[in-house]
C-alpha cells in the first residue's frame, strides 16, 4: 500500500506527479466499483539508466466510502484482481502474526 507522502512522485506521460494528482489526473469507474482506476507509471531509474515500471491501482476504502486506497505492484504480469488478491492474503498474515 502507498501513502500519500507529497514529496513522493511519479512518473506518468512524461510528467511527474503526486499521488493525489495521479488519482485527479486518471479517469474512475462509474458505480460501485472496487477497483477506481489503475495506470502503469515510471518510479526511478534502475542501475541500466531504465525507468522501472509498476502499476498503482486505486481501489474503494472498504471503511470509508469516500476515500481511496492505492497499491503498488512492480510485477505488470499480475492483473488488478490478482494483485489485489495477493495483498489481501498478505494483509492477513501480517496482521496475525502480531
Amino acid at each position: 500500500m502507498i501513502k500519500r507522502a507529497p514529496k513522493v512522485h511519479y512518473t506518468y506521460e512524461g510528467e511527474k506527479y503526486t499521488l493525489n494528482q495521479l488519482y485527479k489526473k486518471l479517469r474512475k469507474k462509474r458505480g460501485r466499483a472496487k477497483i477506481l482506476a489503475s495506470v502503469v507509471i515510471g518510479l526511478c531509474p534502475d542501475e541500466n539508466g531504465k525507468e522501472v515500471l509498476a502499476r498503482i491501482i486505486f481501489v474503494q476504502d472498504r471503511n470509508r466510502s469516500k476515500n481511496w486506497l492505492a497499491l503498488l505492484t512492480t510485477n505488470l504480469d499480475h492483473s488488478e484482481e490478482d494483485a489485489i488478491r495477493i495483498y489481501g492474503k498478505r494483509w492477513a498474515i501480517e496482521c496475525f502474526s502480531r
